[in-house]
């Protein structure tokens, strides 16, 4: 009975490994493709709870944690309008509400992107309401 030479086994290991290594790319792109649809989602639903904040209480927010607890004696406060969770982007950095917004708007909410970081590029670069 003939065993595999050294070789052959050399040559199956590094072809395994090669298509590990395909896969691990692939898996990887399609996960920072998810969290960016993910932040983009996020921002959409905290600007969509702004809205409502500002139809029940006349103003706008002055933080996003307005949206979780009613600040002081406002009227008309009806939340919570998120959760603690809805809070974060992705990547676990608190999402940013700003007032004036981007582009000359009321607000913008901001995602900062994969790098934490306000501006960026490709996968760190920001979400923001107004694109």
């Amino acid at each position: 009975m003939r065993g595999f030479t050294l070789i052959e086994m050399l040559v199956v290991v590094g072809i395994i490994a090669f298509i590990a290594t395909l896969v691990g790319v692939n898996v990887l792109s399609g996960n920072r493709v998810a969290q960016r649809k993910q932040a983009i989602a996020g921002v959409r639903l905290i600007a969509s709870a702004i809205e409502r904040y500002e139809l029940d209480c006349g103003v706008l927010p002055s933080k996003i944690e307005d949206l979780r607890q009613a600040p002081g004696q406002l009227g008309g406060w009806s939340g919570p309008y998120l959760n603690a969770s809805q809070t974060q982007d992705p990547w676990r950095t608190p999402y940013v509400l700003a007032i004036p917004g981007s582009d000359g708007r009321v607000y913008s909410v901001r995602s900062l992107g994969a790098d934490r970081a306000p501006g960026g590029t490709g996968d760190g670069a920001d979400v923001d309401s107004n694109d």
